[in-house]
């Protein structure tokens, strides 16, 4: 089922205002702002820390919602893994070792307390292969700088050409990178397994979303309902009930969204929350966004 079977209507402001206010707003912050040229998407804040120059990935900590973990594009003395909160005040920086990430794009978390490091780009695809690395999510309450050390790797070859990719997304026993693709062509999403033993594993292209501007991020909610993209057209969202192949067979709800370039998102109760290259956070707060069962059109 597609979200053209769900109810159209667009949150109202004055509905979503207080709820943002009581769920996740820092002491001192101001009031989330609509985007007049985007209804239903409200501007939380601005990331702080002068360090984070492009927030490439975002993922909210599954153990803490106040905490959300991020970091920059690229790799090498760069891989540094930020937590912040949702309006984008730092919280503490952890240098990651154990991997060399030659282009990190996307990171993604589970329910063990795990986070996975996409180290997936691939620009004109000069890349043989790529891997995701898997570390145990820093406690800040013991500290709010220092180290984090890989603990898992996931060595990943193309099933056949390489391609480019910045979304990564993590399910139950599996691993799913969705491609960023040009030219009018529709993403792929791709599976690999996270019970594999085997030095390197090749991904298996499971098929083609209904999504033909460049993919720059991908989140799934806590629940498993929703699936969550966004590309520099905007943000997506499909309803895949725990199984996230089933995007490859519907049709996703779209907010068109082009003041600026979208890096990466994450569920929050609320909606879709998304960071920008130029480093404001967003809110999509649509119905089909938010969790939940889904809602017939009247």
């Amino acid at each position: 089922m597609g979200f053209n079977d769900l109810h159209p209507m667009k949150w109202l402001l004055t509905a979503v205002l207080p709820l943002l206010t009581a769920c996740g707003a820092e002491p001192g912050d101001s009031a989330p702002k609509a985007v007049q040229s985007a209804p239903g998407v409200l501007e939380l804040g601005r990331i702080a820390h002068p360090h984070i120059t492009e927030s490439s990935g975002v993922v909210v900590s599954r153990k803490n919602p106040a905490v959300f973990w991020t970091h920059n594009d690229g790799g090498g003395r760069r891989q540094v893994l930020y937590a912040m909160t949702r309006t984008g005040q730092p919280l503490g920086e952890f240098r990651v070792t154990g991997a060399l990430l030659d282009d990190w794009e996307d990171i993604a978390a589970d329910d063990q307390g795990h986070l996975f490091l996409g180290d997936i780009g691939n620009n004109d695809a000069v890349r043989a292969s790529i891997a995701v690395h898997q570390v145990d999510e820093p406690d800040l309450v013991k500290g709010r700088n220092g180290l984090v050390h890989v603990t898992r790797t996931f060595n990943l070859s193309y099933p056949k050409r390489p391609f480019d990719c910045e979304a990564l997304v993590v399910w139950g026993e599996s691993g799913y990178l969705i491609s960023k693709v040009f030219n009018n062509e529709h993403a792929g999403l791709f599976r690999f397994s996270l019970t594999n033993s085997a030095p390197a594993q090749t991904l298996q292209l499971i098929g083609e979303l209904r999504i033909d501007s460049p993919v720059t991020g991908a989140d799934i909610s806590a629940d498993g309902t929703l699936l969550g993209i966004v590309a520099k057209n905007g943000a997506y969202v499909y309803r895949v009930n725990s199984d996230p192949a089933r995007a490859t067979k519907g049709k996703p709800y779209h907010t068109k969204f082009r003041p600026e370039q979208l890096e990466a998102c994450t569920f929050v109760p609320e909606g879709l929350l998304a960071t920008a290259e130029s480093r404001e956070i967003y809110l999509f707060t649509d119905g089909p966004f938010r969790t939940g069962p889904a809602k017939k059109q009247k």
